[in-house]
């Protein structure tokens, strides 16, 4: 998809895809943004799909770690015990803000600073580690030069799993 929708659409600049496990779409806005800043795009589109096309693959997870047993995802609550898979999309579109102001688009979000990390290893690959997590959270507030007690928004990442939730 990271090449059919420049394709499709006539867009040039980079084009890729970014396999960060559960948080691909999001993890694709960091290196956007970073187009953006060197010049290399103007625009830049960034975001992800995920379709459980194959029922087999559900199937086989039914009853089995990482799926909870009962069906419901907990996040960050003390019944965790595994994720539901889902389906969807979304994308964003990101400009530098005086572009557009000037082109007179709608602005939702000023994204002042972003960070990406990996949580290494943990109890098990959905297991997140509170240690990077508050790492990732640092780096981001030191980049945005925000404090944390200003930010007004947080997209966040929970998977649902006994030992985030203790």
């Amino acid at each position: 998809m990271a090449n059919r929708i420049p394709h499709t659409l006539g867009l040039h600049g980079p084009s890729a895809a970014v396999d960060t496990g559960q948080s691909s779409s999001s993890g694709r806005r960091a290196p956007a943004v970073e187009s953006l800043r060197r010049g290399e795009s103007a625009t830049a589109v960034a975001g992800g799909v995920n379709l459980n096309l194959v029922p087999d693959s559900t199937l086989a997870r039914n009853g089995s770690a990482p799926c909870p047993p009962d069906g419901l995802s907990y996040t960050f609550d003390a019944r965790a015990n595994g994720y539901v898979r889902g389906e969807g999309g979304a994308f964003v579109v990101l400009k530098p803000l005086h572009a557009a102001l000037a082109d007179g688009d709608l602005v939702y979000c000023v994204l002042h600073g972003s960070a990406m990390n990996n949580d290494g290893t943990t109890e098990g690959l959905t297991v997140p580690s509170p240690a990077g997590q508050q790492d990732v959270l640092r780096q981001a507030y030191e980049r945005a030069q925000v404090p944390a007690e200003q930010v007004q928004y947080l997209e966040l990442h929970g998977t649902g799993t006994r030992r985030w939730a203790t």
